[in-house]
């Protein structure tokens, strides 16, 4: 069921404070020799990378599926290896979530259960050279997802939201333009569209 999306207000940042995404570059090369006359070039469209905003928006749910998938493993684990979430995320955001899945180690704290998203929807994408930034909105459901202490208990805040409306933002992989890295997720403080 479409929905349509909510009003854009300033996000606020979920989690530790997560490192802005950072600016792409790209490498010029060129060959130095004998200068020829020069001519005016003739203006060249790039391919897109996505041929619609369907497309973008399945690879961002895709991207966003795999980080999940491997954020819940992790978690589930204590916060153990932390390293395994890096393939699904930039840099920058690695850094963040090995805090937040330290803390989890050092707590003694691990989850059970699966958190689901819904309402998947995009708000934007863009192309520049060969990389893509976008980014969707998102519930992620939390309703079934239980902390638990070293001891067996459960320490759930009971005053958690069970569904949280989010925007996830997304870019390219270096090596793989069509293939997205979650860069940061943030609690939606708009109009609540879950």
């Amino acid at each position: 069921m479409p929905i349509s999306p909510p009003k854009r207000r300033a996000p606020r940042r979920l989690g530790a404070a997560l490192a802005a995404a950072g600016t792409l570059a790209l490498v010029l090369t060129g060959c130095v020799g004998t200068p020829e006359p020069t001519s005016t070039p003739t203006p060249t469209e790039e391919a897109p990378i996505f041929a619609s905003d369907e497309e973008a928006l399945a690879a961002a749910v895709k991207a966003y599926e795999l980080y999940a998938a491997a954020s819940q493993q992790i978690t589930d684990d204590g916060g153990t290896e932390p390293e395994r979430i890096d393939p699904f995320v930039t840099p920058s955001f690695a850094v963040a979530l090995h805090e937040e899945f330290a803390a989890f180690q050092e707590s003694g704290v691990h989850s059970q259960g699966k958190i689901t998203a819904d309402h998947e929807s995009l708000v934007e994408w863009s192309q520049e050279g060969g990389a893509v930034s976008a980014s969707i909105y998102l519930c992620r459901d939390v309703s079934e997802v239980r902390a638990i202490g070293p001891d067996g208990v459960d320490v759930t805040p009971e005053d958690r939201a069970d569904r949280v409306p989010s925007q996830a933002f997304f870019v390219s992989d270096a090596k793989r333009a069509s293939t997205l890295l979650v860069d940061r997720i943030e609690t939606w403080t708009g109009d609540d569209f879950c």
